[in-house]
């Protein structure tokens, strides 16, 4: 008997990672849980799907939504840009550099990667991680990084998401607030300990017959969204190698 392949949730859109949680379910239901054996499971599956649906209309429904996605994206980049450009700096050749760059080094790993936190963490995160850079003895040492005006542009990215953040949730007065983001950890967990435990049942050789169906299933539905991730993989390629090769192609007149 086969088991349930793998597949990288992670690397899901929220929408697609919704969807398949609810077809997932839907198999559940279809095959029942007790012959699948995991009546444990199901009723905190169900009701971390409902909480993730609540989250997702909420999304859909705010039309601030998109824009502080994109926002939320552009800080992430500059975040990360300062991360990449302080572990470059340590392997100047010149020590004062190096020794600026351990010290701003240390203050970010004091935070961690703050990229996937929810939002409001994230910006808390934030916002604490740039006072600390901009303390005036920090001052020198961004400069001989070269990240002071990135530092501040950080700084720019991250109050314009919390106002549009904020200004979303007057949307939401009067209704509890949702982040996709924490639903789809609150999930995950639970679907692996699922899986995880519907093929033990298959090595141990103790599957109920329905479970060969269900897996069959599961399995076409997961090698649907690998396709999907697979394609959009190559478009994202496709479209790099496009402006690579405008850029070479290109022709400077003086």
């Amino acid at each position: 008997m086969i088991k349930i392949e793998g597949i990288s949730l992670v690397r899901l859109r929220h929408n697609e990672h919704h969807q398949y949680m609810s077809d997932f379910n839907a198999l559940i239901t279809k095959h029942s849980a007790a012959e699948l054996g995991i009546d444990s499971e199901v009723l905190e599956f169900n009701t971390s799907i409902g909480v993730q649906e609540t989250a997702m209309r909420m999304e859909m429904g705010s039309s601030k939504s998109k824009s502080i996605e994109q926002q939320d994206l552009v800080r992430d980049k500059t975040w990360n840009a300062i991360n990449l450009k302080v572990k470059a700096t340590i392997l100047s050749p010149f020590a004062d550099e190096v020794a600026s760059a351990e010290v701003i080094m240390r203050i970010i790993d004091n935070f961690g990667d703050i990229r996937n936190l929810s939002y409001n963490a994230e910006s808390t995160a934030m916002t604490n991680l740039l006072t600390t850079l901009m303390q005036r003895p920090n001052a020198n040492h961004l400069q001989k990084v070269g990240i002071t005006s990135w530092v501040a542009e950080m700084k720019k990215q991250n109050d314009e998401f919390q106002a549009a953040f904020n200004e979303r949730n007057t949307e939401y007065a009067g209704r509890d607030n949702g982040d996709v983001r924490i639903t789809r950890k609150a999930i995950d967990p639970i679907y692996n300990r699922i899986v995880d435990k519907i093929n033990a049942s298959v090595v141990l050789g103790v599957a109920k017959p329905t479970v060969a169906t269900f897996v069959g299933e599961v399995n076409e539905m997961i090698n649907y969204y690998k396709t999907t991730i697979a394609a959009r993989n190559g478009r994202s390629k496709d479209k790099e190698n496009d402006e690579k090769h405008s850029t070479s192609d290109a022709v400077t007149i003086s």
